[in-house]
């Protein structure tokens, strides 16, 4: 049985001791890799929660390869899809008997386009990239067997020629294009088909679902017997984005300006060039007109989000949209005749129309299972339709694939029960559940101190109180600390005073690329860094640099968000409540992964310190302090806080 198999491999001195120095035996591990080794000999579906420490990778990974069967891992961010490739599967390749072969997958933004990189470089008058720029992508190019930008990483994320150069869908020809033997998204895509384990994202696994409900036909991935999704907390978010409809500002000006680069004939010239500058003008007063509607930010955020009910729709704005339809259905026509001759220049007509038929169904009236949303900073506007409710999708999704499925993570449950993610993932009692528990020692490695004599979080003095505990929770912990906060509005007011102490090395969200931040907050230890959602989680931070982590409010999503608002009235609609049902359940998931921080050796020692005191005030706190780990000492002094630093 696989399961043997599993424990062999697992045992004190066998094949992983030997291959790899310092690994030892974890009882939780063990007993992970034989559940989900029985998930896969029965064809199973299986949630399983894996406390932080347990070493959940290995678990799933070690049973994945030994069942000689076709798997696909989609984990949630690429840092662990490139952890998984690049230094985890080589290691079980030394370690284990079995021969085995793996390959890559991620979403086409991530590769270079052969075809695009050479147009550009002809057309450097027209690109923002400098000649050394487009000199040192193509000395990459020529070297890299992948053109995965993954391999480059000291590349700005915000490098402007990137958009240029990359392959994306909308630009990508399949076959007819001239560099398609050579092209490196070709490549990656016939390694796995050949493959017997494939380590993808969740946003191309759920890409690939997405094309399929669209075209059958159609595939991103190749046919798989067994999915693990690591990280599955996170399915949900990223299932709503595909499953829905996208149109942005920026979208449209993408296209508008590679119709005005465009290579065609001399008698096309003119037309396509006007075509580029009227749909470029259109948006423009489309979003004009748009923005004329919209409501002031909230202070300290440059974003502003609302339902999209007919009420933005003025007269107005309904003509500018029928003038930005007119421009992309002839753009569309133009670019389709043209494309017989050349098919680089098809592939501009087939993304004239399928951007009008995205912003046709935008506009259309509302359906009872989706919200229209507009979302405006100041230099984009993107118009959205999500599913309130992605849980029907993903259960006829997980329903045609008729082998096992793992989801995994470290925080699945809330208050030891997995009903929440049954029904987010539409799962209902179709899935059996584990539960191993992280091997830390809480009681010695941590501790949580709650801050319970702060203004009230809704409290306009709450803000700089907050900022003003951070630092002397800082001066305990000499720096070494990631502060967490739920809005930027804090975040800001917090860098402020900061910077003005000028004790620590302050690093904040945004002015670097995050990769640089999280290593300078690993290497200058002292440091503080100071971030918002995106931070909340998949920050690996081991040892003495990590060794505070403060989060300055309970993470509840900001309840009149036009999906959340939407998500909350559909469950009041039906019956239930919406607070207990999916507010609280998902803040206690956000909290359980902002504590997940702190702890990730068994070396490691640190305070979390929420500053938010309704937790002990407040009828559902104890829900949310179900979520931390049971052994973990709780103080409200901030005496005892010194005391553990010292």
């Amino acid at each position: 049985m696989l399961a043997d198999l599993v424990g062999e491999v697992f045992r004190p001195g066998g094949p992983l001791a030997a291959a790899m120095p310092g690994w030892e035996p974890r009882p939780g591990q063990l007993a992970m890799a034989v559940r989900v080794a029985d998930a896969i000999d029965n064809d199973e579906r299986l949630l399983v929660e894996a406390g932080t420490g347990t070493g959940k990778t290995l678990a799933y990974l070690v049973p994945a390869i030994l069942s000689g069967r076709k798997v696909v891992v989609a984990t949630g961010t690429k840092t662990l899809q490139d952890q998984i490739a690049r230094i985890d599967l080589p290691r079980l390749c030394a370690a284990l008997a079995r021969p085995f072969t793996y390959a890559v997958m991620k979403g086409l933004s991530n590769y270079i386009c052969l075809r695009r990189f050479d147009e550009h470089r002809r057309q450097l008058a027209f690109t923002m990239a400098g000649p050394d720029e487009m000199a040192r992508i193509g000395s990459f190019i020529s070297e890299s067997e992948t053109g995965d930008r993954a391999d480059m990483p000291d590349l700005a994320e915000e490098l402007p020629v990137w958009k240029d150069v990359v392959a994306t869908p909308e630009t990508r020809l399949g076959s007819r294009c001239a560099y398609f033997e050579r092209c490196f998204v070709t490549g990656m895509r016939r390694r796995a088909v050949d493959a017997q384990l494939i380590v993808t994202n969740h946003h191309l696994f759920f890409a690939d679902l997405a094309l399929r409900a669209r075209w059958p036909d159609a595939q991103v991935l190749p046919p798989y017997e067994v999915v693990i999704f690591d990280e599955a907390h996170q399915i949900e978010d990223v299932a709503t984005e595909f499953f829905g409809l996208h149109v942005s500002s920026q979208r449209l000006f993408a296209l508008a300006r590679d119709v005005g680069r465009a290579s065609v004939p001399p008698n096309s010239t003119m037309r396509a060039s006007s075509a580029a500058r009227r749909l470029q003008g259109a948006t423009d007063a489309l979003a004009d007109a748009l923005r004329a509607r919209l409501p002031a930010p909230r202070p300290g955020l440059d974003e502003v989000r609302v339902s999209t009910p007919e009420g933005l729709w003025t007269a107005d704005a309904t003509s500018r949209y029928h003038e930005v339809d007119t421009v992309l259905e002839e753009t569309a026509t133009m670019f389709d005749r043209l494309g017989e001759e050349e098919p680089v220049l098809g592939g501009l007509g087939r993304r004239a129309a399928a951007l009008r038929s995205d912003l046709g169904e935008l506009v259309a009236a509302n359906r009872r299972d989706q919200i229209r949303w507009l979302s405006a900073s100041p230099r984009h506007l993107s118009l959205r339709a999500s599913p309130i409710d992605v849980g029907p999708a993903l259960r006829a999704a997980f329903d045609a694939h008729p082998g096992p499925l793992v989801f995994t993570s470290a925080t699945l449950a809330t208050g030891g029960s997995f009903e929440y993610v049954r029904d987010r993932l539409g799962i209902d009692d179709t899935a059996a559940e584990a539960s191993f528990a992280s091997p830390f020692r809480y009681h010695e490695q941590a501790m949580v101190y709650v801050a319970t004599d702060l203004p009230d979080p809704k409290n306009d003095a709450f803000a700089l109180a907050a900022a003003e505990r951070a630092f002397e929770l800082c001066q305990a912990s000499r720096g070494r600390a990631l502060l967490l906060f739920t809005s930027f509005r804090n975040l800001r007011l917090a860098e402020e005073l900061f910077r003005k102490q000028v004790q620590f090395p302050v690093l904040v969200q945004g002015e670097r690329p995050r990769h640089l931040l999280l290593d300078e907050l690993r290497t200058r230890v002292g440091s503080v860094l100071l971030a918002t959602q995106s931070f909340w989680e998949g920050v690996d931070v081991p040892g003495e640099a990590l060794s505070l982590v403060v989060i300055d409010r309970l993470p509840f999503a900001v309840p009149d968000e036009p999906l959340t608002a939407a998500r909350i009235d559909r469950i009041r609609d039906d019956g239930g409540d919406p607070f207990g049902a999916y507010q609280l359940p998902r803040a206690a998931l956000a909290l359980k992964q902002g504590f997940g921080r702190l702890i990730r050796t068994r070396r490691d020692r640190g305070v979390a310190a929420l500053l938010d005191g309704r937790i002990l005030r407040r009828p559902y706190g104890s829900a949310l302090l179900a979520s931390l780990p049971a052994d973990c000492p709780r103080t409200e002094t901030l005496a005892d806080v010194m005391a553990f630093f010292a």
